[in-house]
């Protein structure tokens, strides 16, 4: 269904839970590149591990519909919130992180504050469940979602509801070859299972961008990138720019 994103006010993307990519919003260097021409030539679907609710999803199929595109998107998500967590998801690690120069003295600086601000107005000690503004991302269904993709008539879309080390692991439930996606799942695990899944399947010059990689609340998925980096010699990393004060970043395959 071709909706072009000019027919809608700014309280109806708020409403319907959809970006408006005439905006710079947190997604807009990701959004930027599915509408680019070197994307086009791409081979390959789009993935996009981390669904919550399906704001950037929908907002990936539209702009895939409105270009006449045959790509298709998986979205993988346990629609029930986060399933587990690691130890390198405590949020003293970025502590860690400082001390071994993986991020700078600036970003501790930000992590600092937003300990201060949590702890004032929460009144409790940071947890990987309470730190989000979305708790546990627990505030969703896979029905909720199919409702959005229904209504926006999108036939682009395949949902894959489960813990990523059971989904990931069926041939079902991936694409042949990536062209590009969105890592957006906060954790540890969920970015190692993912770049392990996803990495062999994206295809040159194709792009996974990276919700977390700069983070003032998850320090999981830099813990892993770090260690994905040292042993991956076909991977780039792009800092795309800054979108609300933060760094946007993306994986390149070379």
């Amino acid at each position: 269904m071709k909706i072009y994103f000019n027919e809608f006010k700014k309280w109806e993307f708020n409403y319907l839970e959809i970006f408006d990519i005439k905006e710079k919003n947190s997604l807009y260097y990701y959004f930027k590149f599915l509408s680019s021409k070197q994307f086009k030539k791409l081979d390959g679907d789009v993935i996009e591990a981390g669904v919550f609710r399906g704001k950037s999803l929908i907002t990936t199929g539209l702009i895939l519909s409105n270009l006449n595109s045959k790509k298709k998107i998986y979205g993988y998500d346990s629609f029930s919130g986060f399933p587990s967590f690691s130890i390198y998801d405590k949020h003293e690690n970025f502590e860690i992180l400082r001390n071994k120069k993986i991020i700078s003295q600036k970003h501790f600086n930000e992590v600092l504050k937003i300990k201060k601000y949590h702890k004032k107005f929460k009144k409790k000690n940071i947890s990987i469940n309470n730190i989000s503004n979305s708790s546990n991302f627990a505030n969703t269904n896979i029905n909720y979602v199919k409702k959005k993709i229904h209504f926006f008539k999108l036939n682009n879309i395949k949902l894959v509801k489960g813990d990523f080390k059971n989904t990931m692991k069926k041939f079902k439930n991936l694409p042949k070859k990536i062209s590009a996606g969105l890592i957006d799942c906060d954790l540890y695990d969920g970015y190692k299972i993912s770049l392990e899944t996803f990495w062999p399947k994206l295809i040159k010059n194709g792009k996974l961008f990276l919700d977390e990689y700069y983070s003032l609340k998850f320090p999981g998925p830099r813990i892993y990138m770090n260690k994905f980096l040292q042993k991956n010699k076909d991977a780039k990393l792009i800092k795309e720019g800054i979108t609300g004060d933060f760094e946007r970043w993306s994986l390149k395959k070379i």
